[in-house]
């Protein structure tokens, strides 16, 4: 499996959309944390704050690249082609979804560079908040693996992604209506359920949000390693029974 991660990976890398989006991840990163473009509600954000906000950006991109890549791969014939090489349906999505996590781990990187050289000086919470939304990414990453992998139409694919991804914008703002007007132990859950969307983790980091959002770094990253292990083990079950047609 690790040829066709490799063989993934240079393609994957070299995507024009891929590299598109790095640029534009550093550009913008460091016009934000630069202070050199800004929105109104940032006035008085330090740098740091400025480049994790628009750090979200990169589950736009990956609600966007996942689905119409996977479904390159289908329509183009080359996963029957890895199939006829030996290679089998679960080799194929695990190389698929670990080049996805590379590629994440690029632009992570991309965010980073862009938002120190645009002032953004290191500390605890920040190096904290960012290791805490690469977990975050990833979670998200995996749902939108199972998601196009079992949804072979593209039209039908991109809409379930676009859907998933408004389904969570809209989680964090209920999550924050809902964490207003509970208390105790049942306020704690709901900051946990609130926590399993990508864009959840993210808000509870910004500032933004009530405090009883945020139930912890070590939380945080639990709750997406749960998830990409829940959902990786699904996306492969009976994969290799599937047809292809």
């Amino acid at each position: 499996m690790l040829h066709l991660y490799k063989a993934n990976l240079r393609r994957l890398l070299g995507n024009i959309y891929f590299i598109g989006g790095c640029l534009i991840a550093l550009a913008v990163t460091y016009l934000f944390s630069a202070q050199i473009f800004t929105i109104s509600f940032m006035n008085g954000m330090k740098s740091e704050g400025r480049m994790f906000f628009v750090s979200a950006a990169m589950v736009a991109f990956f609600t966007i690249i996942i689905p119409v890549y996977n479904n390159m791969e289908y329509g183009d014939g080359t996963i029957r082609n890895k199939i006829i090489a030996g290679y089998s349906q679960t080799q194929i999505y695990m190389s698929l979804l670990l080049a996805y996590f590379t590629m994440e781990l690029v632009m992570w990187g991309c965010y980073l560079l862009a938002g120190f050289a645009g002032g953004a000086k290191p500390s605890g919470y920040m190096i904290v908040s960012n290791l805490v939304l690469l977990f975050a990414v990833a979670n998200y990453i995996a749902t939108m693996m199972i998601i196009s992998f079992r949804i072979k139409n593209l039209i039908a694919a991109v809409i379930a992604a676009m859907l998933t991804m408004n389904l969570c914008f809209n989680a964090v703002l209920f999550g924050n209506a809902l964490l207003m007007v509970t208390n105790g132990f049942t306020q704690k859950i709901m900051s946990w359920v609130y926590n399993i969307s990508a864009l959840g983790q993210w808000f509870a980091r910004t500032g933004f949000a009530d405090d009883i959002a945020n139930p912890g770094a070590p939380v945080q990253i639990l709750i997406s390693c749960i998830i990409v292990t829940g959902l990786t083990i699904l996306g492969v079950t009976n994969i290799d029974k599937r047809d292809l047609a």
